[in-house]
């Protein structure tokens, strides 16, 4: 059984990805030190939704109730000096969540991670997040949802690190909860750096922290622009599943991200209500005598001239519509997608019709339109898997050599323990020969 388990447990958009993607990318390497990386992400996912008893299991496999148990399944059993959990949405558990699912590790010392940033960026941050799936309030009449509301994953219940802290350590040593801060101005890695001095990883070498950087920030045009298009769905897209695959995974995501970058601003009361966040946090932090991986002041809104989505034009948002049409064509074509599909209300397809078949290549266009959007996911985790592969195809083979030789000086040893008498010249010394053979 691990020794240790470092809980990284939020908040979201802290640079959680980054660091997942660095541990993801070098689980192998971490294996090698003595640490075990906890995965994979679906289960860390069900995992978080069975801490939280999120109503939404209801929709899943019944073992996604089971997440949570395997996921500390995994870590009693690594043989390794410690294992590392990494979730951004295990922040929103209660108290008494948490005290139930750290009962699980029982005999293990527990560490809690929680990671923050730019508390300002992070208002702007949430209602973003919230736009990917649907909401239509414009920012400026927007608030976060406060600490209160138990199923927010969006709001200072998960984005306020003193809460999340509080939470995750209440049954901990001050000195076994971490608070890591997202740099404002410094090198790119050196959020790593904080994270790893957090988690015992300072010391470990040969990292490659040479991982994609993927930035899913919409421009604030491209963001008042999605705001409008989620009017005019009109509840025609339901359920997070298919929210999270068609709004946020295709259109935020793919299509208009790339766009643009302007920055989103915030009203003069949000950067007051962000300040007063942060004051908060930096006191409730320093009072608990927390372990500080980087600099409160980072917690701080930084002075931004930024744009609100309400102050862009109509001008402007129909030009990122017109680039976002054009970049959702021709990714229609490059997924296959068929023109030739029957209008709601159509006369129903004959089995077999040319209209029927059509509705058929389209389904199946749709099917590899959602392969492209995993794809590069995939690829990822299968080069993952080929290199572990390979590392423990070079392991089976070390062992078997080890076994050889083990082998072959047990006959060495077997003939020179025989007595004389009992001795064959020829096959001792055969026996030394291939052993020096094979050992030298």
């Amino acid at each position: 059984m691990t020794q240790v388990v470092y809980l990284h447990v939020g908040g979201p958009k802290s640079g959680t990805t980054f660091i997942q993607q660095v541990l993801e990318h070098n689980a192998a390497t971490l294996a090698g030190a003595g640490v075990l990386v906890v995965g994979p992400r679906l289960e860390l996912i069900h995992a978080a939704m069975a801490v939280r008893d999120d109503r939404r299991l209801d929709d899943l496999p019944a073992a996604a109730r089971d997440a949570w148990d395997r996921i500390t399944e995994q870590v009693r059993e690594w043989h390794g000096t410690a294992a590392i959990v990494s979730y951004e949405l295990f922040a929103n558990a209660s108290a008494e969540q948490v005290r139930t699912a750290l009962a699980r590790l029982e005999g293990i010392e527990v560490h809690v991670v929680v990671s923050a940033r730019d508390l300002g960026k992070a208002i702007a941050s949430s209602w973003q997040e919230q736009l990917k799936f649907g909401l239509t309030k414009p920012l400026e009449s927007w608030s976060p949802p406060q600490e209160t509301a138990a199923d927010s994953e969006w709001g200072w219940r998960t984005m306020q690190p003193a809460n999340v802290a509080a939470r995750w350590g209440a049954d901990l040593p001050a000195e076994r909860v971490h608070v890591v801060t997202v740099p404002t101005r410094a090198a790119s890695d050196e959020l790593w750096h904080r994270f790893a001095s957090a988690t015992g990883l300072a010391e470990v070498e040969d990292l490659d922290l040479g991982v994609e950087r993927v930035n899913e920030s919409l421009g604030v045009v491209e963001a008042e622009l999605l705001r409008r298009v989620n009017s005019s769905i009109d509840g025609r897209i339901r359920g997070g599943r298919q929210k999270s695959l068609w709004m946020r995974d295709l259109l935020a995501h793919t299509i208009l991200a790339p766009i643009g970058r302007e920055p989103i601003g915030l009203t003069d009361g949000q950067a007051e209500e962000a300040a007063a966040q942060a004051e908060s946090a930096i006191a409730a932090i320093t009072a608990a005598g927390y372990v500080v991986h980087g600099d409160l002041d980072d917690l701080r809104p930084a002075p931004a001239e930024a744009r609100t989505p309400g102050e862009v034009d109509d001008t402007e948002v129909a030009g990122a519509a017109a680039l976002a049409l054009a970049d959702l064509l021709v990714w229609a074509r490059a997924a296959g997608a068929d023109v030739r599909t029957p209008a709601p209300g159509d006369r129903a397809e004959e089995p077999g019709s040319r209209r029927s078949r059509a509705t058929a290549e389209v389904k199946g266009a749709l099917r590899g339109s959602l392969a492209r959007l995993a794809a590069p996911v995939r690829d990822r985790r299968v080069a993952r898997l080929e290199k572990r592969i390979a590392e423990l195809e070079a392991e089976v083979e070390a062992s078997r050599a080890l076994h050889l030789r083990v082998a072959t000086l047990s006959d060495v040893v077997t003939q020179l323990l025989l007595p004389a008498a009992q001795q064959d010249d020829e096959i001792t010394m055969q026996a030394l020969r291939t052993y020096r053979d094979r050992s030298l």
